[in-house]
């Protein structure tokens, strides 16, 4: 075998993390608890810019889904790239929605934001244990109008 060839079972476990992440995509936009409920593991582990500590297993993540869909109750995440190697899925994702509420400590602002978040998982057995979330918090601050725009008086 070539050095960078993939064994039908490497495919097959590949192909299968790629369903989860889309059946992952569904949950959080929709918030279905009993999708994410199938697919994230009681032990997992997400790192979140919006929590200085890991949040831990399902409850961990619908913290952060209820805080994010709580602020911007129209919040979609679109996959624009998918990139699975082994037990890891990266996906660059564009994250749009309306601050019709508090988000963060910040009033609502009643603008809509358009960002890129590029995360990345680890799934076990068709589950997912690990998310390490990387969204462009600055260009959301900028754009609920936060922080001020580079050049801007």
């Amino acid at each position: 075998m070539m050095k960078n060839e993939v064994t039908s079972e490497q495919a097959s476990v590949l192909e299968k993390n790629k369903q989860v992440m889309q059946q992952f995509i569904r949950f959080i936009n929709t918030g279905d608890r009993s999708i994410g409920e199938t697919i994230i593991a009681p032990e997992a582990i997400f790192y979140a810019p919006t929590s200085p500590e890991p949040l831990h297993g399902f409850e961990g993540y619908m913290d952060v889904l209820r805080m994010m869909r709580g602020a911007m109750p129209d919040v979609q995440w679109n996959a624009e790239e998918v990139i699975a190697e082994g037990d890891k899925v990266m996906i660059r994702f564009t994250m749009s929605g309306t601050q019709t509420q508090p988000f963060m400590g910040m009033p609502a602002t009643g603008k809509p934001v358009r960002v890129t978040a590029m995360n990345i998982y680890e799934l076990k057995d068709s589950k997912i244990v690990r998310e390490h979330s990387v969204p462009d918090l600055f260009s959301m601050l900028m754009q609920l109008g936060m922080l001020p725009v580079p050049g801007s008086k």
